[in-house]
Parts: structure tokens; sequence; C-alpha cells
């Protein structure tokens, strides 16, 4: 069971990769090199464990990876494709950021605040 599940799963990466960087010839190659370098590497992790991690892996690139195309002034465009993840924005309008507390542990606040 587990072999056909790792086979459904590497295909299922490599599908990914071609969808997420179609046209962008280094970065395919790259994210096929990569995956099967996991594939291949020995590890203490248990192969169920490594199997779920690669679904999760091809399930990301497939639906958060919006490739950049720069056009002739520089400007990028988004290759959206029918698999990318298009929320709302409703939870980050919904959560108020508190730059005060936060200035206290490195970070500073915007050059619009009034303080």
């Amino acid at each position: 069971m587990s072999t056909q599940r790792a086979l459904s799963a590497y295909r299922s990466a490599i599908r990914a990769s071609k969808i997420a960087f179609n046209g962008d010839a280094r970065m395919l190659q790259g994210a096929r090199d990569a995956i099967r370098a996991g594939m291949a590497q020995e590890s203490k992790q248990p192969v169920e464990e490594r199997i779920a991690h690669l679904e999760e892996v091809a399930k990301f690139v497939r639906q958060n990876i919006a490739q950049g195309i720069p056009d002739e002034t520089g400007r990028f465009t988004l290759n959206i494709h029918k698999d990318i993840e298009l929320g709302d924005n409703d939870t980050i309008k919904g959560s108020k950021l508190d730059l005060g507390s936060l200035a206290g542990k490195g970070a500073s606040k915007c050059c619009s605040s009034k303080d």
C-alpha cells in the first residue's frame, strides 16, 4: 500500500511543480530535483510521515504558488491558474496588529504612525 501511495504522492508533486512553474525551466528543474532528492534520501522519519509530508507539499505548491512573470516595463503579472486558492481578505481585515506591542520585541513602528 505505501509503495502505491508514495508513487502517487511523487507524481502529484511533479505535476504540481509543472503547474506552478510552467514556462520557467530553471525553477521547474530545481523543484523536480528537490522532489527527487527528498524521495531518495535516507531518513529516520517513518515512510508514512514522509509520504504525508510530500502530499502536503504538493497541495501547497499547487494551491499557493503563483509565478510572477515580468513584462517589458518591469511590472510583474501573476500566473493565476485554476488550482490557486483565491480567498478573501476578511480574516486579515478583521485583525488589528498592535505595533506598540511589537516595538518592544525588535519591530519598529511604521513611518506613518503618530507616535
